[in-house]
């Protein structure tokens, strides 16, 4: 944002809904360069953002914790920021106006939202699962101890995989499945084999990935990640999870008895835009034009897995929330300055690392791909320094 449009910002109300990257990295900016007109606030659920790129390094036992968590209080005290704890319940977009879950309400100039998405569960076969699930209950239909968990809330699923440590840590031979075809799942899967391997080496973790798995690389690079999966006798499952009953989880080729299925299963918009007069599309997501700005409504703005591009098939992804978050970050300052909006055009290739759970990682370039001990620390040194960046002191 230059200099001249920062003087210009005129005495308005910014809301930010959510902590997600891109938000991280506008209150980072804030804290730079501090705009002296701006009423700002930050609604958010959890008091720490927890970067989800070191997750699965978290899980493998490489990073603490407080590694891979940024305290907002700090970051949004330096940036002038005044930060509320509480979780989005409505947004009435014609009102300008965005009710929080303890009845809270606030008013704005400016919407910005980058609150993320709710976990798929919909391949459970029972409506109230998919609820409890979601907010990492176990399940009702359970009867041995088992559990049904998302991946997200990130919180609630940090509770629970130390729970599932601390169980495998009481049993001879403790088996969990991961569902999903994705990327995610993929570096799951194999962090938690090498925690579960690290406990017993007769613990076991299942893959269970539909059809086909990263059905959005390359086949290079699909064929290094199953090398890397057998290496780690993580066992596949070319199935459709469909149940899950009685400590079992339910397969279009049969049943697999397990202690514990953590879903990342893809996305699904947030409860609360089913209580919304924003344009929503594809299930509850938030639909943005090239700008990251709302169609039906100029001064709200959303990016991140939140929304969904209407004028370009885009997939939901950490690559799109840090660079569309970037220029959706400068044109909200820009909007409030009635200054012209830049628009957000996806590189043809991105660099992504996924990582072996054991210190190890697969690189992918367009169509090319490298795999090594190198690329995983690459991937550590990149992740930190976001981390460093934005763990601010008060």
């Amino acid at each position: 944002m230059k200099n001249e449009t920062i003087k210009n910002l005129a005495s308005k109300k910014l809301l930010l809904a959510g902590a997600g990257h891109a938000h991280i990295g506008l209150l980072r900016r804030l804290v730079a360069r501090r705009p002296a007109n701006l009423d700002m606030t930050l609604i958010t659920q959890e008091p720490q953002t927890i970067y989800s790129g070191m997750l699965p390094g978290w899980m493998a036992g490489h990073y603490e914790l407080d590694e891979m968590s940024i305290d907002l209080a700090p970051l949004c005290l330096r940036a002038g920021v005044r930060l509320i704890q509480s979780s989005i319940a409505q947004v009435t977009a014609q009102a300008c106006q965005l009710t929080t879950a303890d009845q809270q309400s606030f008013e704005y100039d400016v919407l910005s939202l980058n609150t993320g998405a709710d976990t798929d569960m919909r391949w459970l076969n029972n409506e109230a699962n998919i609820t409890r699930a979601i907010a990492g209950k176990p399940s009702t239909i359970d009867t041995h101890n088992s559990t049904v968990m998302a991946i997200r809330p990130l919180s609630v699923f940090i509770e629970r995989w130390q729970q599932i440590l601390m169980d495998a840590k009481h049993s001879d031979a403790y088996k969990l499945a991961i569902v999903g075809a994705g990327a995610a799942a993929t570096e799951l899967v194999m962090s938690a084999q090498v925690a579960l391997r690290h406990i017993n080496a007769n613990h076991q973790v299942f893959l269970v990935c539909g059809d086909e798995l990263l059905s959005s690389f390359d086949a290079i690079f699909r064929r290094r990640v199953l090398k890397q999966l057998k290496r780690h006798d993580v066992e596949i499952l070319y199935a459709r999870a469909t149940g899950y009953q009685k400590g079992q989880l339910i397969t279009s080729q049969g049943a697999l008895a397990v202690h514990t299925v953590i879903a990342a299963t893809g996305v699904v918009g947030s409860k609360w835009a089913q209580k919304t007069d924003l344009e929503i599309v594809d299930s509850g997501f938030v639909a943005v034009n090239a700008m990251q700005q709302s169609p039906s409504h100029s001064n709200v703005f959303a990016v991140g897995d939140v929304a969904t591009r209407i004028d370009k098939d885009m997939a939901h992804s950490g690559v799109h929330a840090v660079h569309g978050g970037a220029v959706e970050a400068d044109n909200l300052l820009a909007y409030i300055a009635d200054a012209p909006l830049q628009t957000y055009r996806p590189r043809s290739r991105t660099l992504y690392l996924l990582s072996c759970g054991d210190k190890y990682a697969i690189g992918s370039w367009g169509k090319y791909s490298l795999q090594g001990r190198g690329l995983w620390y690459l991937k550590r040194q990149i992740d930190r320094r976001f981390i460093k960046a934005s763990q601010l002191k008060s």
